[in-house]
């Protein structure tokens, strides 16, 4: 399977015309924002640093699913989760509980999940839990119960705060993000004609993955402009030493390229 490729398409608008542009989502995610990418005249350099492996099935987790009627409200919090989730729905809730309402963080999980015939409160900015937890609908919530599907480990905020306000939260955990380790070939290959112009990460775990891989191949990656997807993301970026860091206001594929766009 080839690891990497380098695509650019012939329409060019703003600064991503002609522009390298790194893109580091895992494989299956990369195919929208690549596209985005070249509509713009822009080059896109697919190079997953992460990549999503299913956690094996669990007796607990297989009880939540069988039980998953006596739960109030569902908190879905990726698309990998959303997709998982319904494989594993579809196994044993041929029609789901009418009476759950979902909460989903981005577009992207709410699309997968409306494809679904599940319509899913998602914030109309912010795209992280810190926006997810202001919806009215979770302000008190005593004695109601939450299943929230996520991937492994992850931030602890939503069920931390979900509990304070009175709820009974149970999570389950999909699937786990596994680092893509490149050889020097690999990535001597990746840039033999020319370094990126641009980075994108859209999670902390990929930009640290990407820090860490490009290292040596890439020592003025730091001067780099570098995109990312929320504030927390971007403090992060900075901590690490990257001077030109971007905030998309989504982590939509367009919202990207809007950034991108306008380094210039």
């Amino acid at each position: 399977m080839t690891l990497f490729t380098k695509t650019m398409a012939s329409h060019q608008s703003g600064w991503l015309a002609g522009k390298r542009v790194l893109v580091t989502r895992p494989a299956a995610q990369a195919g929208g924002l690549i596209r985005a990418v070249e509509n713009q005249g822009g080059i896109a350099i697919a190079c997953p640093m992460v990549a999503i492996e299913p956690l094996p099935e669990k007796p607990t987790s297989k009880q939540k699913i069988i039980n998953f009627d006596q739960y109030d409200g569902v908190i879905v919090v990726s698309r990998n989760a959303a997709q998982m989730a319904l494989d594993w729905l579809d196994q044993y809730w041929p029609q789901l509980p009418a009476h759950q309402q979902w909460f989903v963080v981005g577009e992207g999980t709410a699309n997968c999940l409306r494809n679904a015939g599940i319509e899913p409160l998602v914030p109309t900015s912010g795209f992280n839990s810190e926006a997810l937890l202001e919806f009215e609908q979770l302000q008190q919530l005593e004695q109601q119960r939450f299943l929230i599907f996520k991937g492994e480990g992850g931030r602890e905020l939503l069920t931390q705060q979900l509990e304070n306000r009175g709820a009974v939260v149970d999570w389950l955990e999909l699937y786990r993000r596994v680092t893509v380790n490149y050889t020097d070939t690999q990535l001597s290959g990746l840039f033999s004609h020319g370094g990126p112009d641009a980075l994108v990460a859209t999670s902390s775990g990929i930009l640290t993955a990407m820090d860490s891989q490009l290292a040596d191949a890439l020592p003025m990656r730091l001067e780099l402009p570098l995109v990312v997807v929320s504030q927390r993301i971007a403090e992060i970026a900075k901590q690490l030493g990257y001077r030109h860091v971007f905030t998309s206001p989504s982590p939509a594929d367009d919202s990207i390229v809007a950034t991108l766009n306008v380094i210039g």
